[in-house]
């Protein structure tokens, strides 16, 4: 007896000791006036909570691993910080920056107010996506929603200066989503977005809502970005059914055009048909991080899944049973980006997902960083 008392009380003391929190607090920058109910989190999880009446918040626990602290309320600049889990702060203090008025006059007055009827239909289909899952998600303010359009350049962006509420009722969650960048390039046909998303795990009915919920979180991981990113940290893309192959851009001559005698030369993509290994592209930063880094293209085949109908309805050229089929593309070769073993990487516009990756990876099809098939 005796010693299953010793027993327990290091059980105890260790599970303490494993348990870490975060604590800090909220003011106005270059001030100590404290920040009350602002929007702190951990992006891309479901670890959330606001600021008291003094500015103090505490995250307790702290999740194992890093990520982005995110804190966030109407009238100030964003704040995000990474946070480590093996090397937390006693005391995080968050300055937020007021935002100018002046300015958020300027931007106001530059949007277009009939924007959502213009390009209402084109943010959800881009940001939300025209997965399956996408037919079960709603945006419940979208007049948070405001555009602006650049004629001279042909882009298209849209902001919002409160978190977008998105239902997810595929996968079974709440969606917090602060949005900070999305630019659409209508002459490079480039779509960048930029944000930190909170979720919180919506309450079934029933058991059998669960597990479809449990189900399609599955399928939805299964040759996701996620699931590759987790993959290659591990060292087990090919072990997971994921084949790489480098995809390389030769010029030649276009024989269908003559200009001046001679054809003009055009760019072709040329597949090199020889699986690269996960050592060929990616290393080790340190003992918790992976970089991944490559030249040209990098086609990404994930055998064990095939391409969704509804992709192979809008695609040109896809067919029936053809296996999950994407590319990566890095404008700077050498830059890396780093991956942590929850599949999340560090990027901003330096790695740019194309085929199948470029319609599924939106924010209907997005799973949080904890999660576990």
């Amino acid at each position: 007896m005796k010693l299953f008392f010793v027993l327990l009380l290091s059980l105890l003391v260790l599970n303490a000791q494993s348990q870490k929190k975060l604590i800090g607090k909220v003011v106005v920058s270059g001030t100590e006036v404290p920040i009350a109910s602002a929007s702190i989190f951990l992006s891309n999880t479901s670890v959330g909570t606001v600021s008291k009446d003094d500015g103090s918040f505490i995250i307790d626990p702290l999740p194992t691993g890093r990520y982005n602290l995110v804190v966030a309320i109407l009238g100030y600049e964003t704040y995000v910080k990474e946070i480590n889990s093996n090397q937390i702060p006693d005391f995080v203090l968050v300055p937020l920056t007021p935002k100018p008025t002046e300015l958020q006059e300027v931007i106001v007055g530059n949007y277009d107010k009939n924007g959502w009827d213009k390009w209402g239909e084109f943010f959800m289909e881009m940001l939300i996506g025209k997965t399956p899952n996408a037919l079960e998600c709603k945006l419940l303010n979208k007049n948070a929603v405001k555009f602006r359009y650049n004629k001279k350049d042909n882009v298209l962006n849209a902001y919002a200066d409160e978190p977008l509420k998105i239902v997810n009722n595929a996968l079974g969650f709440d969606l917090d989503y602060k949005l900070l960048n999305f630019e659409y390039n209508y002459k490079s046909r480039i779509f960048y977005y930029q944000g930190y998303p909170l979720f919180k795990e919506k309450k079934p009915k029933n058991n059998r809502q669960q597990l479809r919920w449990l189900s399609n979180r599955n399928e939805t991981y299964e040759g996701s970005l996620m699931h590759f990113m987790r993959s290659l940290y591990r060292n087990q893309l090919q072990k997971e059914g994921f084949e790489l192959r480098k995809i390389v851009k030769n010029k030649t001559p276009n024989t269908s055009i003559t200009v001046n005698g001679q054809h003009p030369l055009q760019e072709v993509d040329v597949l090199i048909d020889m699986p690269l290994n996960g050592d060929s592209i990616a290393f080790a930063i340190d003992s918790t991080t992976a970089g991944l880094q490559f030249k040209d293209y990098l086609q990404v085949v994930y055998k064990n899944r095939n391409m969704p109908s509804a992709f192979i309805r809008e695609s040109r050229g896809v067919q029936i049973g053809t296996p999950i089929t994407a590319r990566l593309f890095m404008p700077d070769s050498d830059k890396v980006v780093a991956v942590l073993a929850n599949g999340s990487y560090f990027q901003g516009k330096d790695i740019l997902t194309m085929d199948y990756w470029a319609w599924s990876e939106k924010l209907s099809n997005l799973l949080p960083l904890d999660f576990r098939r």
